[in-house]
């Protein structure tokens, strides 16, 4: 930028009385700026309207062809900030097209039937597009509605330039404070979560802060609380074991690690409440300067474990116990009898190994549920689990065909009711096949996941029906079943980390496909 200041002597004195009379003007508004965006640019923009002779100066932001007027100087009748234009029928869209000052100086000769004009009869323009942090952010413009210019001196494209650069100063630090202001509501909101109890200590371990919902909790205000050691504040002096706990977790935050640990909570109307806490410390320059404690609510989440174990321990005490007895004793007597009282004894021996295996899949199910699985996965070989389950499936129908192509060295990441998960489609699919059925069982890689597919020439299963069949408690019409078997199934192959869908077989029948990781 060429200052009028420094040109070659001989110029015209005129010249730079008359700009640095305007730079003096322009020093005073900047100086005088207020606290608003509009106080700070309006008395520059009157700076501008009065050394580059124009009855109006504004700014403008744009946004796709929305064309917003925020900040104005003169002819207020006609520019007055909030006006909202369409970009398209505005002087500002060619300034935007161009490099540089965009300049107008006689609109009713040059550009006549633009939208522009047409619309609002500016007869000449001045204008710039302004840039905020590297993005093109609007315009800045002067404009006199009657009359002609000549074109600009080079020191009143000067001063343009230092109005240009000064308005993107002050939109920039005004984005910033928007910034700011939005991160600080943006983290007001998140402090104040009703679902989240937030303590901020200091490096001491003295509450400094809390946020509402912890503070409704236990009914304290700010005076009884803050500045005491955590410890000793009414979330947890109820309990001394309780209370160490958190003097613990703090004490070894102060020493820089974040440390995790289960607690309860009484409220100040006796409501008892079970909470994960995570204290975590806050450093500068490897210093710890603060210490943030956040409980979350986990009340719902032990009442559902303990239930879960309750029933586990029912059927692993109660049930299944029982039940080995009364297969025990049934096999006795089915050796020990003849004729209908044997048949009725293998009755008794059939049906109580079904509800033995079904307690089984029961409490691998809860187990699974419960995140306290019976086994731990690991790598399994396919093809034996596969043979396996298949010999099961073909001595429910002598008719039905089974085929099988797995590769050797096929591996899966699964536990040891792999078996009842596989087998539990293939007598699916036997069972509602009919007779004669046809199953083929083949694996492809697809990824680093081994898919398992079993399809039948069966009926099939109706598109709209594919994903209810997984749902607890879904059987088909003609099964006398519980409707828990492809239930165990989908929750099994999910604890595995794999999934399980339903395709059209190439058979005529439905194609089972069951994803598993293999590593």
């Amino acid at each position: 930028m060429d200052d009028p200041l420094d040109c070659p002597e001989g110029s015209d004195s005129e010249e730079r009385d008359r700009y640095l009379a305007a730079m003096q003007d322009l020093t005073a508004a900047m100086a005088a700026s207020g606290t608003s965006f509009r106080e700070r640019v309006e008395p520059v923009l009157d700076v501008g309207r009065e050394h580059l002779g124009f009855p109006n100066g504004h700014i403008a932001v744009v946004s796709g062809d929305e064309h917003t007027i925020v900040a104005s100087s003169g002819l207020s009748s006609t520019i007055t900030p909030g006006a909202e234009t369409q970009l398209s029928e505005t002087y500002c869209r060619h300034t935007l097209d161009e490099s540089g000052i965009h300049i107008v100086t006689s609109a009713s000769e040059s550009m006549s039937t633009d939208p522009a004009y047409e619309r609002f009869g500016l007869e000449a323009y001045v204008g710039t597009t302004l840039r905020a942090d590297g993005a093109e952010y609007g315009t800045l413009c002067f404009v006199n509605d009657n009359e002609a210019i000549s074109e600009f001196s080079d020191w009143q494209q000067t001063l343009f330039e230092h109005l240009t650069q000064w308005v993107e100063a002050e939109i920039e630090r005004e984005l910033a404070v928007d910034t700011r202001e939005q991160s600080q509501q943006l983290l007001e909101a998140t402090f104040n979560s009703p679902e989240t109890f937030i303590g901020i200590l200091d490096a001491d371990g003295n509450l400094l802060r809390a946020n509402e919902t912890a503070l409704g909790f236990v009914d304290a205000d700010d005076e009884a609380v803050f500045g005491e050691p955590f410890w000793d504040t009414p979330w947890w002096n109820h309990n001394e074991e309780v209370a160490y706990r958190c003097q613990d977790a703090v004490e070894r935050a102060m020493d820089g690690e974040m440390v995790r640990f289960e607690a309860e909570h009484i409220g100040a109307d006796g409501q008892r409440i079970s909470t994960s806490v995570v204290a975590r410390p806050v450093t500068v320059d490897g210093t710890v300067q603060k210490i943030i404690v956040e409980g979350t609510d986990i009340t719902d989440l032990k009442r559902h474990e303990e239930q879960m174990e309750f029933f586990n321990s029912i059927l692993r005490h109660d049930i299944l116990n029982g039940m080995t007895v009364i297969e025990a004793r049934a096999e006795t007597l089915a050796d020990a009898l003849g004729g209908t009282q044997a048949t009725y004894a293998e009755t008794i021996l059939d049906w109580s190994r079904d509800i033995v295996d079904l307690t089984q899949k029961v409490r691998s199910v809860l187990s699974t549920m419960s995140d306290d699985g019976l086994t731990e996965a690991e790598t399994i070989a396919l093809g034996p689990v596969v043979e396996g389950a298949t010999r099961k499936a073909a001595s429910m129908d002598e008719d039905c065909t089974l085929k099988t192509d797995i590769p050797d060295g096929i591996e899966v990441v699964a536990d040891d009711l792999l078996d009842d998960v596989v087998g539990n489609i293939l007598t699916n699919a036997v069972e509602h096949g009919g007779p004669g059925t046809t199953i083929e069982v083949t694996t492809e890689r697809v990824d680093s996941m081994v898919h398992l597919r079993i399809a039948d020439d069966g009926p099939g299963i109706p598109p709209e029906e594919r994903e209810a069949i997984f749902e607890k408690g879904e059987r088909g019409t003609e099964s006398t079943g519980t409707g828990f078997g492809l239930y165990f199934v989908s929750v099994m192959v999910d604890s595995y980390g794999g999934d399980i869908w339903v395709e059209e077989s190439d058979l005529g029948g439905s194609e089972f496909v069951v994803a598993l990781p293999s590593e």
